[in-house]
């Protein structure tokens, strides 16, 4: 829900700080090198993944990779981005020329279908279904890497962002290199949308992957999970406003539809996950139960009134107050609050993730074993002793949502509407930043990060995302450990963290080095 608001943002203004002219030229020298850096010695063709060691020996995206990987999941797009934006702060057309590495490797790994998966292998299938089988299958607790699909995946913004990104490069220049992989991606996003509005999780739709148990592979279920359909509502409106495809205006109107119909009713008036065809709560990962999701509805409640805001109809509004209820009813006891150690704060509420469908009974998650050969995963209604990976508790802003709705029903609906792109109140353009850390970034932190930089460019030190190397699978007879803490860190488990200290290259602390710099340059004439 965060990305969709702050891609539909309008131009973005700069921060109010602005280097004395030395200072910017120093930044300015600064982004070249450490850009020329990660480009020419660290990228695979302009591609990433998301940290390596100082050595370039190791590397890792959410799992580790193989040198010939290009990382799409939070990657490779971000960094594509990082540069037309750089470009804009600049003028520097070598940032331009780097967003078109970016985008061409992009366009090497884009599925026939039209969408990417988490990652891709230019060393070919046969590499990346060795990964899969090896690092990919023993990764407990990460099953989306678990099988060879070959197909593409909505989950994580991974086709949202890069076609967010071919978006926005090819409106810069229409350049018509970028023309059709774009259109086979957003064709992609028409054809996957079901009819009643919402898109499944990966297409085209595979059924090979059915869990021990007999239930169904998620991936084909209805998803919101992660964001699927909001970004792809996202899309759709930019489809129709700022490339004017009218084939977008009709799916965009059903998707909408689908947020509001697909809400349950009391006393959990909330949002699922995930669907099945039939409309019930699906489950999905093995810590992903068939349940109704306080943060999936304190998400779609947002998304309600953004339709509201671009539609003015109040269909869009007329579950808020049902959904608010479910959630204060959720809310855990203040006594049971403080047992746990949890003090949500004030207008806050701590309450379970997940309740049984059609009923207030909470759903905590946990897990038994070491690795994927003897682990399993369960439900119960003990908020103890439960799985440190994925929250079983969550703390939501109830207050701010019933301060937002009763804003927002008191509007007239000129008012509320008044900065809609859909009904032409205001103009949709492409936002001059988008990368939001640079509307967080302190510019006061130029001259640390400036001397940050060492001789070769790079910005060196502790990485916070290390797993153990593939050492093989383990054995269904090894101990099976139930409290979390003796579950984690097995080494047959290539989702464990690593014991010890690696320093390395981060990417995201290369693009939050970089938004540090840019937010620190004078004002240009916004592009």
């Amino acid at each position: 829900m965060k990305r969709i608001l702050i891609l539909l943002a309008l131009c973005t203004g700069l921060p109010a700080a602005a280097a004395p002219k030395n200072d910017a030229a120093s930044a300015l020298a600064a982004m070249k090198r450490a850009t020329a850096y990660m480009y020419d010695h660290v990228s695979v063709d302009g591609g990433f993944v998301w940290n390596y060691t100082t050595d370039l020996s190791r590397r890792w995206g959410e799992l580790e990779a193989y040198p010939t990987m290009v990382w799409v999941e939070k990657g490779t797009p971000d960094v594509g981005e990082l540069m037309l934006d750089a470009y804009h702060a600049t003028g520097d057309e070598y940032y331009y020329d780097m967003a078109v590495r970016t985008a061409r490797i992009l366009i090497r790994g884009q599925l026939p279908c039209g969408g990417w998966n988490y990652k891709f292998d230019l060393a070919g299938t046969a590499s990346e279904q060795r990964w899969f089988a090896t690092i990919g299958r023993n990764a407990w607790g990460m099953g989306e890497h678990g099988h060879y699909y070959g197909n593409a995946t909505f989950d994580d913004s991974v086709t949202a962002s890069a076609v967010d990104f071919l978006m926005r490069i090819y409106l810069e220049k229409y350049d018509p290199q970028f023309k059709p992989a774009l259109d086979r991606a957003l064709d992609m996003i028409l054809a996957s949308q079901y009819p009643v509005g919402g898109w499944p999780q990966r297409w085209p739709l595979m059924y090979d992957h059915p869990d021990a148990d007999g239930t169904p592979d998620y991936s084909s279920c209805i998803t919101f999970n992660d964001d699927v359909t909001p970004n792809n509502i996202g899309i759709l409106l930019r489809m129709a406003l700022l490339l004017g495809d009218a084939r977008a205006v009709e799916p965009l109107t059903r998707a909408m539809n689908c947020v509001r119909s697909l809400q349950q009713g009391t006393p959990a008036a909330g949002w699922a996950d995930q669907y099945y065809l039939d409309l019930t709560p699906a489950k999905a990962r093995d810590f992903e139960p068939a349940a109704i999701s306080t943060v999936r509805t304190r998400d779609c409640i947002r998304l309600l009134m953004e339709f509201y805001r671009w539609t003015g109809d109040r269909k869009f509004l007329d579950g808020i107050p049902a959904a608010i209820a479910f959630l204060r009813a959720a809310a855990l006891d203040p006594a049971l609050a403080a047992e746990l150690g949890r003090q949500p704060g004030k207008g806050r509420i701590l309450c379970p993730r997940f309740f049984e469908p059609g009923t207030l009974t909470p759903l905590y998650l946990h897990r038994k074993g070491l690795h994927v050969d003897n682990g399993v995963y369960y439900c119960d209604q003990n908020p103890h002793n439960v799985i440190g990976h994925y929250a079983s508790l969550v703390v939501i802003g109830v207050e701010e949502l019933q301060r937002q709705y009763d804003t927002l029903l008191a509007l007239p609906a000129a008012e509320a509407t008044k900065d809609s792109p859909l009904l032409g109140h205001a103009r949709l353009e492409m936002p001059r930043y988008r990368t939001p850390a640079i509307a967080k970034a302190d510019p006061s932190r130029a001259r640390a990060v400036i001397a940050a930089l060492d001789d070769q460019g790079r910005w060196i030190g502790p990485l916070d995302w290390v797993l153990v190397p593939y050492i093989g699978p383990g054995s269904a007879s090894d101990p099976v450990p139930d409290r979390y803490e003796e579950t984690v860190g097995d080494p047959h488990n290539t989702a464990s963290l690593a014991a010890e200290t690696v320093e390395g290259i981060s990417l995201r602390t290369y693009i939050n080095n970089m938004a540090a710099l840019i937010a620190s340059l004078p004002e240009r004439s916004a592009r």
